[in-house]
C-alpha cells in the first residue's frame, strides 16, 4: 500500500467524518474486515481510518472533559 493512497484517503475526510467512521466502526462492526468492506476500503487503509478517528474522537473528549 503506497503512503500517498494512506494520506489521501484521510484527507479526504473531515475530522468529524472520521470521528463518526470510528464510532460507526466501534457501535456496528465486529471487524476491520466487514468495515473496509462497507467503506471500500483496504483493510490497511481501514485501521488508518479508525486510528485517526479514535485519536480525534480521545481528544475531543479530553477537551469537553475540561472546558
Amino acid at each position: 500500500m503506497k503512503t500517498e493512497t494512506i494520506h489521501r484517503c484521510i484527507a479526504e475526510r473531515s475530522e468529524q467524518d472520521l470521528i463518526l467512521n470510528y464510532l460507526d466502526y466501534f457501535n456496528n462492526y465486529l471487524t476491520v474486515s466487514a468495515f473496509a468492506q462497507a467503506y471500500g476500503l483496504t483493510p490497511f487503509e481501514a485501521i488508518k481510518v479508525i486510528g485517526k478517528g479514535r485519536d480525534l474522537n480521545e481528544k475531543l473528549a479530553q477537551a469537553e472533559g475540561n472546558a
